[in-house]
């Protein structure tokens, strides 16, 4: 067994084990209270070989099949937002293309990435959004980055995340997703729920890989 790194539930269970290839005897734990999947932290990379995996990345945002993937959360955000709205692109990578996006709609967006963008300062400001794309997987602790990121997020502002959600345990052996060597976190949509009622937030869940949760009037920061 293993403790939960989202909710701290003591009891996730194994549920896979790679069997063979680069990950092999790589473990796979499953939360029953909250549906998260996670990878314990002895199977994680250092950073230093997990940032080499990310600048590979091609991340340009000229590119009109990225343009045309980041559209599956720019334009329900965009739907939502205020014209004076402001928002962080947290997690932008070596080419921060959602920012410039944004930015061609009229909307002002920075960029905070632990590896190409860090300022930390970014993160004590307030914004009236704040997205996430193909970054949560990756954090070891969730839970402390779901808190740093909604501390950004004004009341009735928005955090829009994309990921690629697991549906059935006895799919996840056969599920591609889980092969990437930096993916150690997996959500079902049952863990955005339950993410959605321990922070009092509204949920808009769109199929595969996109949610949407929108901060009370009253939302207090941090909390």
């Amino acid at each position: 067994m293993s403790v939960c790194p989202l909710c701290a539930t003591p009891n996730a269970t194994l549920i896979y084990t790679q069997p063979r290839g680069p990950l092999s005897g790589r473990e796979y734990y499953h939360c029953e209270h909250c549906q998260l999947i996670h990878v314990p932290k002895q199977f994680h990379l250092s950073a230093a070989a997990e940032k080499s995996i990310y600048d590979l990345h091609q991340n340009n945002p000229d590119d009109s099949g990225y343009r045309k993937f980041l559209k599956r959360l720019l334009v329900p955000m965009l739907e939502r937002l205020p014209k004076t709205a402001q928002g962080l692109d947290f997690g932008c990578g070596p080419g921060p293309a959602l920012a410039t996006l944004f930015k061609e709609a009229g909307f002002s967006c920075c960029n905070y990435d632990i590896y190409y963008e860090h300022v930390p300062q970014r993160l004590q400001r307030s914004y009236d959004f704040v997205v996430c794309t193909e970054v949560i997987e990756h954090v070891a602790q969730p839970q402390q980055i779901f808190d740093q990121l909604l501390a950004c997020v004004k009341p009735s502002g928005y955090l829009g995340i994309m990921t690629q959600r697991w549906t059935e345990l006895a799919y996840f052996k056969a599920w591609q997703y889980r092969n990437d060597p930096t993916h150690i976190v997996f959500f079902h949509e049952r863990t955005f729920h339950w993410l959605a009622t321990k922070f009092a937030l509204d949920i808009t869940i769109y199929p595969r890989d996109v949610v949407i949760f929108k901060t009370p009037h009253t939302f207090q920061q941090g909390q």
